[in-house]
């Protein structure tokens, strides 16, 4: 299977011919044809969600903005997809360490199967490996709570204080769910894609999976103006707020109310960034990325939304 970031060819699983098409100017990823019978016929699956929000303490934005951010997504999202305090998993910057998210993918494994949905919201830095370039599998790391922030990448790494993105499809692997959605509200968010989570060596190469990236490849993952939230975090939970249906139309509607309101942001950004930044960060241009070969949002049917709060 090919990389499925635009204008190249994919074919996901190896058995579905996926389709693509930009709507709303976000890039959406479907499948076409020849779906499997967990995403052709919508399964009763009870619903998980993990939560991981995590600023670490040596980047200069406040530890609360994870926070608030991963909370914000949570009291939306609960409601509309069923989840409660038993179904329900959070890691929060100090409680987002490397060994508690191993323990919590440990509890998950042994506890969903094949009547369980789990849906994970990340919203951490990923941070490259300076001696590694950008590899896909090798090149960055899951950015998790430290006290101080680790001498390199790889050193990070190899004393188990972040983990690596290809040990996170891994682990996500261990998981016997029946169907896996990600939600990555990151930076490099190239650095986890449908590629690798079905090469990685502990696969489940029947089981659907969706990946929504708030941001493209190359790209920033921006805050509020007020730097209060994570941008895309305020649209989905906006998102959830206002939109009834499956959980592909949230997902698109998020998706275009974040790609509109970073453009006003980029501009501040760029009128105030200095010549000596110039070329050092990431693009702020944000457009946010839905890759579904298994049309498993789509068949997600969400709770409706109390009379009042209707559009």
């Amino acid at each position: 299977m090919t990389d499925r970031n635009i204008g190249k060819t994919s074919l996901p699983w190896g058995y579905i011919r996926a389709g693509a098409l930009v709507a709303f100017g976000i890039f959406v990823n479907f499948a076409a044809a020849s779906l499997p019978v967990s995403a052709a016929e919508p399964l009763n699956l009870r619903n998980h969600f993990l939560g991981i929000g995590n600023c670490p303490p040596w980047h200069p934005q406040s530890v609360e903005i994870c926070r608030h951010s991963l909370e914000k997504v949570v009291s939306a999202l609960a409601p509309r997809i069923g989840t409660g305090p038993e179904t329900t998993h959070l890691l929060i910057n100090e409680g987002a360490s490397a060994p508690a998210l191993k323990r919590k993918a440990m509890e998950l494994a042994s506890k969903l199967g094949t009547e369980d949905r789990l849906i994970i919201y990340a919203n951490l830095p990923l941070a490259p490996d300076e001696d590694a370039g950008t590899d896909e599998s090798t090149g960055f790391a899951l950015e998790l709570w430290a006290d101080q922030k680790p001498v390199s990448t790889e050193d990070a790494i190899g004393s188990g204080t972040w983990i690596s993105a290809s040990a996170f499809a891994s682990m996500i692997h261990t998981i016997s769910a029946a169907e896996v959605i990600l939600i990555l509200d990151t930076n490099n968010s190239n650095a986890v894609n449908l590629t690798l989570l079905e090469e990685n060596t502990v696969d489940l190469k029947e089981r659907p999976e969706a990946l929504v990236t708030s941001a493209s490849p190359g790209q920033a993952a921006n805050y509020s103006a007020d730097r209060t939230i994570s941008l895309f975090a305020k649209h989905l939970a906006a998102a959830l707020n206002v939109t009834e249906g499956s959980l592909l139309e949230v997902m698109t509607a998020a998706a275009s109310g974040t790609r509109q309101a970073a453009i006003p942001i980029c501009a501040s950004l760029k009128a105030h960034k200095s010549e000596a930044d110039s070329g050092q960060s990431s693009d702020c241009t944000q457009v946010p990325e839905i890759h579904d070969p298994d049309a498993l949002l789509d068949h997600i049917a969400l709770a409706p939304l109390p009379v009042s709060e209707v559009n």
